[in-house]
């Protein structure tokens, strides 16, 4: 009976500890940034703090309408890492953070997907798209279509 117990409270521990790990690992791809130089691979985004990869284009009306949320919510959202992926043309993302004034956001970074790996990868049928991952980079939760920052926040307020 002891060894049942046991095996029991090691599988519960096992389970609650899968959970706080999170899903799959953030997937190795480049990104090229707003310079159109520089080449960031997700395999070199640090760790110790949230991420999201926002999936989206800069003419896409739902994905407007999630950015204007994330940024009036961002006081709420200052410790998690944002990367906005987008596989449109450079002219059309600087365009979109420039009347976002993203600048002056130190925790959203911009990056053209030029192999579009992403949409691929998680099979995306439309922007926007926003995976969310602890500060393991371990997935913890999808939303294909708009999310809110209340989405996030409360995501992340389980982590």
């Amino acid at each position: 009976m002891m060894k049942k117990n046991c095996l029991f409270s090691i599988g519960i521990l096992l389970l609650f500890a899968s959970c706080m790990s999170g899903g799959p690992k953030l997937p190795s791809f480049d990104l090229l940034l707003i310079d159109s130089t520089t080449v960031l691979n997700t395999k070199d985004i640090p760790g110790g703090k949230p991420i999201i990869l926002v999936y989206y284009s800069p003419d896409c009306e739902h994905c407007q309408q999630e950015t204007e949320d994330i940024l009036k919510k961002m006081d709420s959202l200052k410790r998690v890492q944002f990367y906005f992926i987008t596989t449109d043309p450079f002219d059309r993302m600087k365009v979109f953070k420039q009347y976002y004034k993203l600048d002056k956001y130190n925790n959203i970074t911009l990056g053209r997907d030029y192999k579009s790996f992403f949409p691929r990868y998680y099979k995306v049928l439309a922007p926007p798209f926003s995976n969310v991952y602890n500060r393991h980079k371990r997935l913890v939760g999808t939303f294909a279509g708009q999310a809110t920052a209340g989405d996030f926040i409360r995501l992340l307020d389980k982590i």
